[in-house]
């Protein structure tokens, strides 16, 4: 029985470290994409793209774990090529389901204006 418990105990704590984690994983990608937008000319374009991949990388980490924010970044970055992606219908329908069906409430509209949008094509 005790056995039992601990275990419940443990998946809940590691549960709640693995949200910790993405939310923070989410800020810092935040902050990278903020930062390579607010970036002025005569900054080096090393330095934007070199903060717009550690934001696709922060945002992948965070969508791994589970974060419907970041897959739904994820998704829309996939679908309109940002983020140093390349435009991937098939990764974009992945991430913008998998945010759905967490419940994030533009992954589904952004999912049918695609499908809309292969479909008049």
């Amino acid at each position: 029985m005790l056995t039992h418990i601990f275990k419940r105990f443990k998946q809940h704590a590691d549960n709640k470290q693995l949200v910790s984690q993405s939310s923070l994983e989410l800020a810092k990608a935040h902050a990278y994409e903020e930062h390579a937008e607010h970036m002025t000319f005569s900054e080096q374009q090393s330095d934007m793209d070199h903060d717009i991949r550690n934001a696709m990388w922060f945002y992948l980490r965070a969508a791994l774990r589970g974060d419907k924010e970041a897959q739904y970044k994820m998704g829309l970055s996939y679908l309109n090529g940002q983020l140093g992606l390349d435009r991937s219908y098939v990764h974009a329908e992945k991430w913008l389901d998998q945010a759905a069906h967490q419940g994030h409430p533009e992954a589904r509209i952004e999912l049918h204006k695609a499908f809309d949008t292969l479909a008049c094509s």
